[in-house]
């Protein structure tokens, strides 16, 4: 049974930024999706980024907005184990491999928006076929 994630999805670029008026939440986040092993269904984030090039609670947030991305905004206790979702299982593995912030603009709001962000546009690259280059 395939998962959510049947191929790897690697270098997903996302950008958060929203002017407010004044500071708005920056976040700046790269993401690799890999499918895990059948007949493991879990959720598993592994966090790439040195705690000096990026705060914890920051990674922290991303990993949230991708749990909620993933499997909608319920209250979830990760010790439990995720709930079955027929072909579409939960199967993946995370990792957030890059990351830019802001000592001003930056919060946890905007990197859990850029985690739902990086869900989004995964889903959609392994959903488009991939077109080959063109030479010159």
């Amino acid at each position: 049974m395939p998962g959510l994630f049947p191929n790897a999805v690697r270098d997903v670029h996302v950008k958060y930024a929203k002017n407010i008026g004044g500071c708005g939440p920056y976040a700046a986040i790269t993401v690799d999706f890999e499918p895990l092993l059948d007949g493991m269904t879990e959720f598993d984030f592994v966090n790439f980024v040195d705690e000096a090039d990026l705060p914890s609670e920051f990674a922290e947030a991303v990993a949230d907005g991708i749990r909620r991305e993933l499997l909608g905004d319920v209250e979830y206790e990760w010790e439990k184990p995720l709930p079955q979702a027929g072909s579409d299982a939960l199967a993946v593995q995370v990792a957030l491999t890059g990351a830019r912030w802001h000592e001003l603009d930056s919060s946890e709001r905007g990197f859990r928006q850029a985690g739902r962000l990086a869900v989004r546009a995964a889903l959609n690259q392994d959903r488009i076929p991939k077109r080959p280059k063109r030479r010159r």
